[in-house]
């Protein structure tokens, strides 16, 4: 073989993917990233599913314990229907946590709403609203759930008002209890499609800015209930959160 023609070979092998020497350029480099994406989304859709086959296993002795509990203390379930998350939802908040902790990776994710539900109930007489929330952490306590968390948003001047409680189940499962009066819950039902757009990736921060402010202004005409703002009137692990603006 000529001398002139062995470079070109070179040249022509390793723009080929092929080997040659320490020039080796493996032909599949320029498809790793995807395919690594591709293995998450695939863990991903497994840790969805299971999560989505321990909420309905867990489903029936919750709905029916709230049921009851709801009954007590003269309220309701609301939002009933919406009590499973659906897969997609799941999945796209999976994909927010890892995009906001880059060095987690998909087992590190706690999706703590899978079950969720929402009681509603009244303020009469005054102070009705607190102790029923009060009554009903103690009461899922005594039948075996921890409270891990209540988030108290009842203070004026933002976005959104009510409680969010985080349960832990006896078999280890995360879920949400959510306490609105009917008045919260008709402001939060109503506002469900602003917020929707205010959590969304896309939506730029002036967008963002105008739909806080849009949110925000019907909840200064919603009653707060009596005593919600007590420190501690609710639960030992109680915070009370005000939202700031975008």
């Amino acid at each position: 073989m000529g001398r002139a023609l062995l470079p070109v070979l070179l040249a022509w092998t390793v723009a080929a993917g092929g080997a040659c020497g320490d020039h080796a350029v493996p032909a599949a480099s320029a498809t790793a990233p995807a395919a690594a994406a591709g293995g998450r989304d695939v863990e991903l859709g497994g840790l969805a599913d299971d999560l989505m086959v321990r909420a309905r296993a867990l489903e029936p002795s919750v709905s029916a314990e709230l049921g009851t509990l709801a009954g007590e203390i003269g309220g309701r379930l609301a939002g009933f229907e919406h009590r499973l998350k659906e897969r997609d939802s799941i999945l796209r908040k999976m994909r927010e946590e890892l995009r906001d902790h880059p060095v987690w990776k998909p087992g590190d994710v706690v999706i703590g709403d899978s079950l969720r539900y929402t009681i509603e109930v009244g303020d009469s007489p005054p102070g009705h609203h607190a102790e029923s929330i009060r009554a009903v952490l103690i009461r899922l306590e005594a039948a075996g759930h921890r409270v891990g968390e209540v988030k108290n948003y009842w203070p004026r001047g933002d976005n959104y008002s009510g409680v969010n409680s985080v349960l832990i189940a006896p078999d280890g499962l995360t879920w949400e209890l959510q306490f609105h009066t009917p008045e919260s819950f008709r402001i939060k039902s109503r506002d469900h499609g602003l917020y929707e757009e205010l959590r969304a990736e896309g939506t730029s921060s002036a967008r963002k800015r105008e739909l806080y402010g849009e949110m925000a202004a019907p909840w200064n005409a919603v009653p707060v209930p009596a005593h919600v703002l007590d420190p501690g009137a609710l639960h030992p692990s109680e915070r009370i959160i005000l939202h700031s603006p975008p």
